[in-house]
């Protein structure tokens, strides 16, 4: 009886672990809703969006290093490499913190 008590706890102890393992790369750079967060997302997870490789990934994560966050999702322009058209394929995964954020248009 002892060891079914052990091997009960083992698997609580487990599922206790991995519910925070999930919770944890849930605070990481993928949004709930499978968007990435520019300041806080990986080159790999970065790389997951369209148009982006590990080249573009390394120079938006070397520009957020150098010039701070990102404010809107459109700053995101300001990386060399990321013109117009590859923004507008990857605009609506993008997000800057909770929401995504897109300057007004002037």
């Amino acid at each position: 009886m002892r060891h079914i008590h052990q091997l009960n706890r083992s698997h609580f102890t487990i599922s206790i672990l991995a519910l925070m393992l999930i919770v944890s790369l849930s605070g990481m750079g993928f949004a709930a809703d499978g968007q990435v967060d520019l300041n806080t997302g990986t080159a790999k997870e970065l790389q997951q969006l369209p148009g982006i490789g590990k080249g573009l990934a390394k120079r938006i994560v070397d520009y957020r290093t150098a010039n701070g966050p990102f404010k809107t999702v459109e700053d995101l322009i300001k990386v060399k490499g990321i013109g117009k058209k590859t923004f507008a394929k990857m605009q609506d995964r993008l997000t800057v913190g909770s929401s995504p954020q897109v300057a007004a248009s002037e």
